[in-house]
């Protein structure tokens, strides 16, 4: 007794690639967010202005870099 036949799911609806989407507000406020507590914590290994600085770039790219 043959059960009934199961169609295959396509790969995308099963598994989402996260690597393709944008990153939303929320998100990346909490990057944001992370980075400054990193700071303020020493953990990043740099003194805090390098660390603004890395952080300026990476928000506004390097056209606005001091």
């Amino acid at each position: 007794m043959d059960g009934p036949k199961l169609k295959p799911a396509p790969l995308e609806t099963v598994i989402p690639d996260d690597d393709d989407r944008e990153p939303t507000k929320e998100e990346i406020m909490e990057d944001i967010r992370q980075g400054l507590r990193d700071i303020k914590t020493g953990e990043e290994g740099q003194d805090a202005l390098e660390s603004l600085e890395e952080l300026r770039r990476e928000i506004y790219g390097e056209t606005h870099a001091r």
